[in-house]
């Protein structure tokens, strides 16, 4: 029997409700692929949105097109909070969504960008403390710094300190982009961005002494990375994790890891004044001010706890106030009682240094 020729469809004739996300997934990951985002990126997308198919699955709807809208993403958010996840856990998932959302649309998928109006979960913003002066003379005193190894950890644990390189970066740092003496290293950020990121005097020293004196002679496998291992071998990012945990339980730092490192770096520039916000977001790489901010927030924090804050009412010089009849009164009666003596203030209403 003659069958009819088939009629040349449009994008227009396809019926997209009924398009399986599982594909979707697919293509949305080719996407990301083409667009040069890194494997673990791209990875992280696909698992953070599978596990919304499954969500749907469980529960008795069809991991479809037409079941991906902000109901069903809400209800995904509670029962991923319900099941214990952490906040940001949760955050990140609902961003790898949103993110998804954006893409179909672009992609004519949708007519609209169904999760637009979908609100970011809340995450409490925890102050991050940075590695006090003490926690690196301990770390740094924990190790040999006259043999291969104690040589190469001091001048990672310095290097990270001293430029905020993320574990990526320094593990895939190579000896002809890294120009010690000129101070500065060229290094290939996220989303293959190179930039390049200054290094002072210490940094300069530590990794000159392990270059010239302990670091393996170049192998084919190598590649001319900087650090190696003892057989000469590139560094991995897991490797240099494992390493800081170790070391970090046997200096007595436990909670020492290399974002710590980064934040303690951005911390420190900006108490410091080792410049401006703009030249700190171009140094660490971030596309925008956004962690900056946060850097920041913690920098103004650290600054108030450690320093002096300056109060509003102590340059007022409210007259009244500073010769306050009351404590006079006060400190009579203090002597009176037998107690410790009475603070003494000086013209300006502030406590004499001998009794703070």
């Amino acid at each position: 029997m003659f069958k009819g020729r088939r009629r040349n469809l449009h994008w227009g004739d396809l019926n997209m409700t009924e398009l399986e996300l599982e594909k979707l997934i697919l293509h949305f990951e080719q996407s990301n692929k083409a667009e040069g985002k890194s494997p673990k990126t791209i990875t992280w997308y696909t698992e953070m949105i599978a596990g919304f198919t499954r969500f749907l699955t469980g529960i008795g709807r069809r991991p479809v097109l037409a079941e991906f809208d902000i109901s069903a993403v809400r209800e995904f958010i509670i029962h991923e909070q319900e099941r214990g996840l952490s906040p940001y856990t949760v955050q990140g998932k609902v961003r790898a969504l949103k993110a998804f959302a954006s893409w179909l649309f672009n992609e004519s998928y949708t007519t609209d960008h169904v999760l637009y109006n979908l609100k970011m979960p809340k995450a409490p913003q925890n102050l991050i403390e940075p590695l006090t002066a003490t926690e690196i003379d301990q770390l740094v005193k924990s190790q040999n710094p006259l043999t291969a190894l104690g040589c190469r950890n001091i001048a990672i644990l310095v290097l990270f300190l001293d430029t905020g390189l993320r574990v990526s970066e320094l593990c895939g740092l190579r000896a002809d982009d890294a120009h010690i003496e000129e101070g500065y290293l060229k290094v290939m950020g996220k989303g293959a961005k190179e930039r390049v990121v200054p290094i002072g005097g210490l940094a300069q020293k530590m990794l000159w002494r392990y270059i010239i004196h302990f670091r393996p002679e170049d192998s084919i496998e190598a590649d001319n990375y900087v650090f190696l291992t003892l057989d000469g071998k590139p560094l991995c990012a897991n490797s240099v994790k494992l390493l800081l945990k170790r070391w970090g339980k046997k200096a007595g730092v436990p909670r020492v890891h290399a974002h710590l490192c980064r934040h303690t770096y951005a911390t420190n520039f900006l108490n410091h004044k080792c410049g401006d916000v703009f030249r700190l977001q171009q140094i660490l790489g971030h596309t925008t001010l956004e962690m900056v901010r946060r850097y920041v927030h913690y920098a103004s924090t650290q600054d108030m706890i450690n320093g002096r804050p300056s109060s509003p009412m102590d340059h007022m010089g409210i007259r009244r106030l500073n010769g306050y009849k009351v404590d006079r009164v006060l400190r009579n009666n203090h002597k009176r009682s037998g107690k410790d003596s009475f603070p003494e203030y000086n013209d300006r209403g502030m406590v004499r240094r001998n009794d703070r």
